[in-house]
């Protein structure tokens, strides 16, 4: 199961019709491998990042969530830094990203609130439930715990089940996730929510400064 990791950095650039626009480096924005707690994060290569991005927000890369509205803003698939590390006890794996967004940070939390559950397009009867709590500290951020489950409701075995820790941030348009993703409904251990968090605030500094 795929998981991210996140990072952030701010810029922009404009150009003549007919030029190419240079994609923007946020390597520089990006969290170290070394500060991810149970084992060194690597970086995600660019031809698996657009499957990768799916995984981490949540928009399908083909078709739209139920209902379409439920379906998150694209980020800039070119400027994302992606690192994927081990996870704690709960066997799942750590992933950061640092990518410039194309909405703002409010829209994001309005629509994840509007959304609390629906269902992934793409998908044959995935469903996503997600609560939302506040981050204090530094640039203002969110806590979002998401339950996934996988298949039809009505299916004769209960359907499998993975969960998803998350923090995200964004300054301007450059936004940071950090998510622990796990098998199994059951909430994260103090010690592994706590590293967790940890992680997301050596993100937030990286990205933002602070």
């Amino acid at each position: 199961m795929a998981a991210v990791l996140m990072v952030a950095g701010a810029a922009s650039a404009c150009a003549v019709t007919g030029e190419a626009v240079p994609s923007l480096d946020l390597s520089s924005k990006s969290v170290p491998s070394s500060a991810f707690p149970y084992g060194p994060g690597q970086p995600v290569p660019s031809a698996q990042v657009p499957g990768i991005l799916a995984d981490i927000t949540f928009r399908p890369l083909r078709g739209e969530n139920t209902p379409a509205d439920c379906t998150p803003a694209p980020v800039d698939a070119p400027t994302a830094r992606v690192l994927v590390g081990p996870g704690g006890p709960a066997q799942g794996t750590l992933t950061t990203m640092v990518v410039r967004a194309t909405d703002s940070f409010d829209d994001f939390v309005a629509r994840v609130r509007r959304c609390g559950e629906f269902a992934l397009g793409g998908t044959v009867g995935t469903s996503v439930a997600t609560e939302v709590t506040p981050v204090d500290g530094g640039v203002p951020g969110v806590r979002l715990d998401r339950r996934i489950r996988m298949g039809p409701a009505d299916q004769p075995a209960p359907p499998p089940t993975s969960s998803v820790t998350e923090f995200v941030a964004q300054q301007g348009d450059i936004r940071i996730y950090v998510q622990n993703r796990r098998p199994g409904g059951d909430d994260l251990g103090a010690e592994e929510l706590g590293a967790t968090r940890t992680l997301f605030d050596a993100a937030r500094t990286r990205a933002f400064g602070g």
